[in-house]
C-alpha cells in the first residue's frame, strides 16, 4: 500500500498540467485514428452496395443474353435471324421491301 506521501506525489503527477497536455493529446490521437477508421468502414459500405447492384445488373443482362441464345439456336430463330439480315424468302415467297417517300424540299 502506498503511504500518504506516495499518493500525494502521484497525485500531483496526474494533475500536472504536463501530464493533462499528454493525456489530451493521446486522447485527441485516439480520436482521429477513429475517425479514419469510420471513413474507411463507410467508403467500404458504399462500395458493397454498388457492386451489389451490378451483380444484380449483370444477372439480369445474362438472363437476357440467355434467353436470346436459346432462341437463336432454335430453328425458328435461326430463320427469323437469317431473313432479317440477308433478306431471304421461302419458295413461293416474295421479299417485299417498303421505302419511305421522300420529302419534298421546301
Amino acid at each position: 500500500m502506498l503511504s500518504f506521501n506516495q499518493k500525494r506525489q502521484l497525485r500531483r503527477v496526474a494533475t500536472s498540467p504536463i501530464m493533462q497536455g499528454v493525456l489530451l493529446l493521446v486522447c485527441i490521437f485516439m480520436a482521429h485514428s477513429a475517425y479514419g477508421r469510420y471513413a474507411i468502414a463507410r467508403d467500404m459500405a458504399e462500395r458493397r452496395i454498388a457492386a451489389e447492384r451490378e451483380v444484380a445488373e449483370l444477372e439480369g443482362r445474362r438472363a437476357a443474353l440467355k434467353e436470346q441464345v436459346q432462341y437463336i439456336t432454335s430453328e425458328r430463330g435461326i430463320e427469323a435471324e437469317m431473313r432479317r439480315q440477308f433478306d431471304i424468302a421461302r419458295e413461293g415467297e416474295r421479299v417485299v421491301i417498303i421505302l419511305d417517300e421522300p420529302v419534298a424540299a421546301e
